[in-house]
């Protein structure tokens, strides 16, 4: 019979198959590995994912370009605003209303109450609770106290860490001498370990930088410098530039006489004057903020009324550099109580905006206008708080893993 086999025997036994080896994440490649985390949807999601292990939280501190990507992807979210307390006590924070869980789970990670400046063994431990907020930048938080003479530089992620208290270099109290116009924290996501904090010095036609180095842990006063615009001085008054601006490594005080800006750029620390737009020039109602783009562009985000206009610096076809209006939207207020519209501020692409009853978001790309949450605060001044990269995410891995342990968002 032919083809037949002996019907007695058993079969002959199947050999075996080659088994796939299983993939997992956690054998995913480093390149593989952050084109996912591209694709997460938040800062705050991000964070969660890479300080799940070692070997992502190295894949992200360790590739700058990623990191640029996904910034240009996905802005930082606003996590809440700071504002001035009424009273002697910390300041308050609104926090903002996300249904994001990330990011809910951010703000409830941070110490926004601020109690390290309560500890009782600090230099600061007998000054009164008077503390302001001044500046908020790349997650850290300056806040004053004039009668203690103390800065205080607090991250509300880093609870291990205590606050960084500089002594101010001259009395605050004091009604002598140059008029100080405001504080300015400089620093970066990328350099999360050192800062400068600069303060602007103002007489009747010249300034005067003051500026405060995390690696010397000294102050330097820099030369006094005589703004051409200013010479001759139209009165006697001290008081002609209003408090600063910043956006993308420039300081902006625009004057009070609504026709002039003075700049400084922190790079070089020198300063110069451009003429203030057409539309902002000689506007008593108008209220406008200095911010960058998402790339990085220097641009002027002002309301008049309820219409919000963006201005970008563009060289024209004449090739001169100005400012060029780029888009214009119109805020619907909801009741005739929302009577009122004001910037607060304008960083990574996102103008925030604030009315009588609500705060808002401009998105500086799409002109897209968000309301975000109801406003609760009717304080003087108050500060947005914008979540940052933790120190463990940038730079020098191995000195970041030392320093913060591995553990927590910081």
């Amino acid at each position: 019979m032919s083809g037949g086999g002996d019907p007695t025997q058993p079969p002959p036994a199947k050999s075996p198959k080659q088994s796939s080896p299983t993939t997992t994440i956690e054998s995913l490649g480093e390149d593989l590995l952050l084109t996912i985390f591209l694709r997460l949807p938040s800062l705050a999601t991000l964070i969660r994912a890479a300080l799940t292990c070692r070997a992502w939280r190295r894949a992200v501190a360790s590739s700058p370009s990623f990191r640029r990507s996904f910034r240009e992807l996905h802005p930082a979210p606003l996590l809440g605003i700071f504002e001035d307390p009424d009273r002697d006590a910390l300041p308050p924070f609104v926090s903002a209303h996300r249904r994001d869980r990330d990011v809910l789970a951010a703000i409830r990670g941070g110490d926004f109450f601020l109690t390290p400046l309560l500890e009782p063994n600090s230099c600061a431990s007998d000054a009164p609770l008077r503390w302001r907020v001044v500046d908020c930048r790349d997650g850290r938080i300056v806040l004053m106290n004039r009668v203690a003479g103390l800065l205080a530089i607090v991250n509300p992620f880093a609870r291990q860490c205590p606050p960084d208290y500089i002594h101010i270099p001259f009395d605050m109290c004091s009604r002598d001498g140059p008029l100080r116009l405001g504080v300015h924290l400089l620093s970066s996501d990328e350099e999360p370990m050192s800062f400068r904090v600069v303060w602007l010095l103002c007489d009747i036609s010249r300034v005067q930088l003051v500026v405060f180095s995390s690696e010397t842990r000294d102050w330097s006063f820099l030369p006094w410098v005589e703004i051409t615009e200013r010479v001759p001085a139209h009165d006697a008054n001290n008081w002609w530039l209003r408090w600063g601006m910043q956006a993308n490594g420039l300081l902006y005080w625009p004057f009070k006489n609504e026709k002039h800006m003075l700049t400084l750029d922190t790079a070089t620390m020198e300063f110069s004057v451009f003429e203030l737009p057409p539309y902002l020039k000689g506007q008593q109602d108008c209220f406008y903020a200095v911010g960058e783009t998402k790339d990085g562009e220097p641009c002027i985000v002002y309301c008049i009324g309820f219409s919000i206009g963006v201005l970008k610096d563009r060289v024209g076809d004449d090739g001169v550099k100005r400012w060029i209006l780029v888009g214009m939207v119109h805020y619907e207020a909801e009741s005739a109580n929302d009577n009122r519209l004001q910037v607060v501020a304008v960083e990574g692409g996102f103008a925030y905006l604030i009315t009588t009853e609500v705060v808002l978001s401009l998105c500086i790309e799409t002109m897209e206008l968000e309301k975000l949450f109801p406003r609760t605060f009717y304080a003087r001044h108050f500060h947005p708080y914008i979540m940052a990269w933790p120190s463990s995410l940038v730079g020098n891995y191995r000195h970041f893993a030392i320093i913060q342990g591995g553990t927590g968002h910081e």
